[in-house]
């Protein structure tokens, strides 16, 4: 008889092909990595665009050239139109604005030139170079400039007046503010600031702009926009000095008289 035999046995060899198996088995395989290669690509410049070398320069040229004749027309173009509104405003001003400030003769001989140049800008300065139009205008400018010059002068003259004006009627009201900012002002001071305003205000009524009114405007005026001006910064330096003067410190009182030493403790 058999022991241990029959189905017992046949499980076993089972069991032993199964750990075989097991044992066997392939291992899983690595996961896949992405890698990332960057290389430069030669590029034939004969091939780039169709075009060889010295076709891109030429082309490249090519576009330099036409973007400095686009600027040319352009500068051409500004030039010319500058000179033709110099000619439209100065005529226009030579018969309403400036025609006091320039003597008949010498107005009639300006006002000839800016016709000529009006006649020239639509003939023969239709096509002309930027340069030409340009040495035109400063040439009429050398004679239209002093006038203008005049005019402007003669306007800001006024305008200089009623800013000293202004300022007399400021340090007039401080002069006589009673405000504790100014109390330490004394009265002397403020006679003095006064002083100044007025004669300031004399000066302009009685002689910048009364003799303004027989002036030969074709001539520098001697009280010009500028002394004008002068004569407010020396009241706003006399004002300003004595109006703005810091208050004085009040005096330092008398150190006290310490006791002598033991004195106190004998009484």
């Amino acid at each position: 008889p058999k022991f241990g035999g029959g189905e017992g046995e046949g499980g076993a060899d089972e069991e032993m092909k199964d750990d075989k198996k097991e044992e066997q088995a392939p291992p899983p395989e690595p996961a896949m990595k992405t890698v990332t290669r960057q290389e430069k690509l030669a590029v034939d410049q004969k091939k780039f665009m169709g075009m060889s070398p010295q076709e891109m320069a030429g082309k490249k040229q090519e576009e330099f050239d036409m973007a400095l004749q686009d600027r040319v027309v352009t500068e051409t173009n500004e030039a010319r139109n500058a000179l033709e509104e110099y000619v439209y405003n100065t005529r226009d001003a030579l018969e309403t604005r400036f025609k006091d400030f320039v003597e008949e003769g010498a107005r009639g001989a300006l006002l000839k030139k800016l016709g000529e140049a009006e006649e020239w800008i639509y003939g023969d300065g239709e096509d002309a170079q930027k340069g030409v139009y340009a040495e035109r205008l400063g040439a009429l400018k050398e004679e239209g400039a002093p006038i203008e010059a005049l005019y402007r002068e003669w306007e800001a003259i006024p305008e200089a007046v009623e800013g000293l004006k202004s300022a007399v009627e400021g340090w007039k009201a401080l002069a006589a503010s009673t405000d504790k900012a100014y109390e330490h002002v004394s009265a002397e001071d403020r006679e003095r600031v006064k002083k100044e305003c007025s004669d300031a205000m004399d000066w302009a009524k009685g002689v910048v702009l009364f003799k303004m009114k027989d002036h030969d405007k074709t001539r520098p005026y001697e009280f010009s926009s500028e002394v004008v001006r002068q004569r407010r910064a020396d009241l706003d330096a006399v004002g300003g000095g004595v109006m703005n003067a810091p208050k004085p410190k009040p005096p330092t009182p008398p150190p006290k008289e310490e006791k002598a030493q033991g004195e106190g403790a004998k009484e």
